[in-house]
This record gives C-alpha cells, sequence and structure tokens, in this order.
C-alpha cells in the first residue's frame, strides 16, 4: 500500500516541459533563429560586423566570414542560454568598436577583421544557444540560430557592398551610427542592473 502511495506521488511531481522553445508556436529551426534575433546583444554586433565587413569588401571579408561561422558554431554548441553576461557585454563592446568603424569610414585591416568576427561569433553563439532543449528540437534550434546568424552578418555586408552612390554610402554610416548607439545603450542597461 506505502509502495503504491509513493509511486504516486512520484509520477504526481511535476517535471520540465521540453516540447517547445522560447518561441511559441513555431518548430525548433525557427526558434533558434528567432531566438538569434531577439537577443539584442547578438542581433547589434553582428549586424555591425556585417556592415564592418561590407566596408572592407566581400573578398577581403571571406577569411572573416569563415571564421565567424567556425566560432558561431563553438559557441552555439558549448553555450547555455541565457549565457553569461560577460559575452553579452563582450559583444556590446565589439558592436561600439565595429560600428564606430562603419560610422568613421575606417575599415578594419583584414587580418584584424578575422578575430573580431571570432570573437563576436563565438560570444553571439554563447549567448543565443537554445535552452535545456534536447535531440532533434536542440539540432534543429542550433542549426536555426547558426543560419539566422550567418544570413544576417553576410546579407548585411553583401548590402553594403552594393551601396555604390554617395546617399547610400552615407545610409550605411547613418545605420552604424544607430548599431553603435544601440550597444552603448544595451550596455549601459546590463551595467546598471548588475
Amino acid at each position: 500500500m506505502r509502495g503504491r502511495r509513493a509511486a504516486a506521488a512520484t509520477l504526481a511531481l511535476p517535471l520540465p516541459a521540453l516540447a517547445h522553445g522560447a518561441v511559441k508556436a513555431v518548430d525548433a529551426f525557427y526558434d533558434g533563429a528567432l531566438h538569434l534575433l531577439l537577443t539584442p546583444a547578438a542581433a547589434i554586433a553582428l549586424l555591425a560586423l556585417g556592415l564592418a565587413l561590407g566596408q572592407r569588401g566581400l573578398q577581403a571579408a571571406r577569411p572573416a566570414l569563415a571564421a565567424l561561422a567556425l566560432a558561431l558554431a563553438a559557441g552555439l554548441l558549448a553555450g547555455a542560454a541565457p549565457g553569461p553576461a560577460i559575452a553579452r557585454e563582450l559583444l556590446l563592446v565589439l558592436a561600439v568598436l565595429t560600428g564606430l568603424s562603419v560610422v568613421l569610414h575606417r575599415p578594419w585591416p583584414p587580418l584584424a577583421l578575422v578575430p573580431m568576427a571570432a570573437l563576436v561569433g563565438a560570444a553571439a553563439g554563447w549567448v543565443s544557444a537554445p535552452g535545456p532543449a534536447v535531440g532533434a528540437v536542440r539540432a534543429g534550434s542550433l542549426l536555426g540560430a547558426f543560419v539566422a546568424a550567418l544570413l544576417l552578418a553576410a546579407c548585411a555586408a553583401g548590402l553594403v557592398q552594393q551601396a555604390r552612390p554617395a546617399w547610400a554610402r552615407i545610409g550605411v554610416r547613418v545605420a552604424g551610427s544607430w548599431l553603435t548607439a544601440s550597444a552603448v545603450m544595451v550596455l549601459m542597461l546590463v551595467v546598471v542592473r548588475g
């Protein structure tokens, strides 16, 4: 009799539900992609990096994009949502640095872009990794975050590369200033909240 009660009590204990990710009503791939895009530090840093890569030119940016992909994969596999605060702060500082280089139209040397992209990728992966999901849900979320991050940076770089008229180049610099200002504001919120 006691054994049955103990078994019933054990079965009645609530367990965490791992059926879906952070974004409801979407599958794992889109959950991972949206989770990355809804993480302000990661989205701002990846966009700023994309603008900086585009200003340097796509040919010179290829090694940096490869470094971004490798570091992003490593960060996603090692990461744990919501990620440590230092990774978010690092992303925001990197966003300020890359954003300022875009605003001032002082492209980074190609050899400096590779470690910059690797740092952004590792930190973005770390803070954007899916939560406690397992199996196929986790794999889908990781893949979605990976694809979204690469597309965000590469598409931004490609758009900047196509900015030929003077007004379009000014628009790129304005976008860089907005990203820099956004990164500074989010960084201040992180610092103030502790």
